[in-house]
C-alpha cells in the first residue's frame, strides 16, 4: 500500500508540469498601481508600493440578478471582487466606506523559475 501511494505521488509530480502564474496590474482610486498575482492552488498575492499581502482561495457567488462574481479575501481585510461577464475588478478596502472600481492597466504571465539543485558532497 505504501509503495502504491509513493508511485502515485511521484507520477503526479512527473506528469504535472510547472504552471506559470498570471498577474494583472490594476489602477484604483485609492491605490494607483496594484499588482495581483495568481498562482496554483488558489494562492493570490497583492503588491502596491512597499506593501505585500496574500490570500488563499476564491469564493464564487452570484448577485441577486444572477451575475457571477468571485471574491479574493486578502489577509489585511481587503476584498477584491471580480465580475467575469464585465471583466471588471472592484476593491473593498478595509476601512473604506465605498467600493473602489479599478481599471486594468496590464496582463502578464509570470515565468516559471527553475531553482538550481545543490548536492552536499
Amino acid at each position: 500500500m505504501i509503495k502504491l501511494l509513493l508511485i502515485m505521488t511521484l507520477s503526479s509530480l512527473i506528469l504535472n508540469p510547472a504552471c506559470a502564474a498570471t498577474a494583472i496590474r490594476l489602477s484604483c482610486s485609492l491605490r494607483k498601481n496594484v499588482l495581483i498575482s495568481r498562482f496554483g492552488y488558489q494562492l493570490s498575492t497583492m503588491k502596491w508600493n512597499d506593501q505585500f499581502q496574500v490570500a488563499a482561495g476564491i469564493r464564487k457567488n452570484h448577485t441577486a440578478s444572477g451575475s457571477p462574481f468571485e471574491v479574493t479575501a486578502f489577509e489585511n481585510g481587503d476584498d477584491l471582487v471580480y465580475f467575469p461577464r464585465k471583466n471588471q475588478y472592484v476593491f473593498f478596502f478595509k476601512g473604506a466606506h465605498f467600493p473602489d472600481t479599478c481599471h486594468i492597466t496590464g496582463l502578464y504571465t509570470l515565468p516559471v523559475t527553475k531553482l538550481p539543485y545543490h548536492k552536499d558532497h
